[in-house]
């Protein structure tokens, strides 16, 4: 099948990027990455993909390994390359006291092929055995963007990247962002076990290159410091940082003004056109949740790439702008962030953190949202209800044909300027008529109740919430954290309930 063209996302399991071994070729790796975006996260198996050699170029020509040769030649030493290639990583199977390692290959084949239009392509399909490290991905993960990896020029700075990333995803949230690795260990897993002998050599030629290009030409920032034994270096550690001023519009920008264009080559759909399709296929309240993060100075395709998929379950569809709300509000409470600009930044930081998916606060946010929706009257919370599955054009058409919208539709986004303080304090233009409900500044509701207590004297009344938050959470129970937000809504129902009877 041909690959849809979307945000180039990888989504890799950490435990492969943490521990597997391999060397690839630059182009090898971007090849491998490129392959993974185009999997989707609702995938159960792999599928075999066409995909084009036009999309293939800029790989073979960023590959600093293959300077000689035609693009067909250097496509075939790549294919060839890709489809012998293994992967080392550990076992738990013993063998008279040694422990073996598996080896698995990265694709299953790679035959070059016309499409049904004649265009030039290559048939891929990923080996069945990566099939734990790409999909069905309920354990830690990590999403790579294809951009950033694609302007790396060495197999030792990408590999590393990955590491590092995958390190800082998973623990910055803990307050962890110093990666500690063996030596050994390192160059094990950069597929070089075997060379620089000599360490001075292996840290000019692997680590100081890795820094200079990561720092340069990724969000992240690294620093090492060594750990000595005796005279000998023997461990490394990584001190990994985001850029609050990295912006891949910028970046991507400068990577695609060195690339000469082929007066063959049609010009793509230009990304304003892109976003305006996407904003299209919002519903009413996925729309507004974009508006206000939009006037909050928040990039148009962060807001629909990162933000509104944050937003997820029964409880917030139809609801996505309060959800939006409650974020900015506990976000302007928090950041220690001065000014607009710097704002901005932080929030994007906390969104790429997965700050805002922490069990605790999106527990919190979520029952935010539940209080806030029982204070709607019943017009606002049934027209909530219509739209919900619709697009918002759909809906203000089905409004304005039943006589219940005063006022046209808004534009897709608004030049207005307001700060997210403001956002969270009132209803857009033209919107307070479509739901027929403003936005009322939300209550905070001080916790101080004793929960064993609760659950003992008021037994009955325990187990009934349970129960109904059992029927709430049931659309997120394959979730890894699902016994944690279930037992931090429980908590905060009985908190409500306790407070209700004083």
């Amino acid at each position: 099948m041909q690959p849809e063209r979307t945000q180039k996302v990888a989504d890799i399991a950490n435990k492969f990027i943490q521990h597997a071994r391999y060397k690839l070729a630059p182009g090898e790796q971007k090849l491998i990455l490129y392959l993974a975006t185009l999997l989707k996260p609702e995938d159960s198996d792999f599928q075999t993909y066409l995909v084009p050699v036009s999309e293939l170029e800029p790989i073979l020509k960023t590959d600093a390994t293959q300077k000689h040769g035609s693009l067909y030649e250097r496509l075939d030493e790549l294919l060839g390359n890709i489809t012998d290639k293994k992967i080392a990583f550990p076992t738990d199977f013993t063998v008279d006291g040694m422990r073996l390692s598996g080896y698995i290959n990265w694709v299953a084949g790679a035959v070059p092929k016309y499409d049904e239009t004649g265009m030039p392509c290559v048939e891929f399909g990923f080996s069945p055995h990566m099939k734990p490290f790409l999909l069905g991905l309920k354990e830690k993960s990590t999403r790579f963007e294809f951009i950033e990896v694609a302007r790396m020029k060495s197999n030792f700075s990408i590999r590393i990247y990955q590491m590092c990333k995958s390190y800082y995803d998973e623990n910055i949230q803990h307050g962890r962002n110093v990666l500690t690795v063996g030596v050994q260990v390192l160059k094990q897993r950069l597929g070089v076990s075997d060379k620089y002998s000599d360490y001075r050599n292996f840290r000019r030629k692997v680590l100081d290159v890795a820094r200079a290009e990561i720092n340069a030409k990724t969000r992240l920032s690294v620093e090492y410091a060594f750990i000595k034994k005796g005279r000998n270096i023997t461990g490394i550690q990584i001190v990994i940082n985001e850029k609050l001023d990295f912006t891949e519009e910028a970046e991507e920008a400068k990577l695609n003004s060195g690339r000469k264009k082929s007066k063959d080559t049609p010009a793509p759909p230009t990304a304003n056109n892109d976003i305006q399709k996407r904003i299209a296929l919002l519903t009413e309240a996925q729309r507004r949740a974009f508006n206000i993060l939009t006037e909050s100075k928040v990039s148009m395709t962060f807001a629909l790439d990162h933000v509104l998929p944050i937003i997820k379950g029964s409880e917030l569809e139809g609801y996505e702008d309060f959800f939006v709300l409650f974020m900015l509000a506990f976000f302007e409470e928090k950041t220690t962030a001065k000014g607009p600009r710097e704002k901005v930044k932080a929030f994007t930081g906390w969104v790429k953190n997965r700050r805002f998916e922490e069990p605790t606060l999106y527990a919190r946010l979520i029952e935010q949202v539940i209080h806030r929706k029982k204070h709607l009257n019943d017009a606002e919370r049934a027209n909530r209800e219509r739209a919900k599955k619709i697009t918002a054009a759909e809906f203000r058409h089905l409004l304005a044909e039943e006589k219940l919208g005063g006022k046209p539709p808004e534009p897709a986004f608004s030049p207005q300027k307001k700060t997210a303080t403001q956002a969270s304090r009132i209803t857009r233009a033209g919107e307070g008529t479509l739901f027929n409900q403003k936005a009322k500044p939300e209550k905070n509701i001080k916790l101080t109740f004793d929960f064993l207590r609760f659950k003992k004297e008021y037994a009955a009344v325990y187990k009934q919430i349970r129960k109904e938050r059992q029927a709430a959470f049931e659309h997120l129970k394959t979730a890894s954290n699902y016994k944690q937000l279930l037992e931090n809504s429980v908590q905060a129902y009985c908190e409500k309930c306790f407070n209700e009877q004083q």
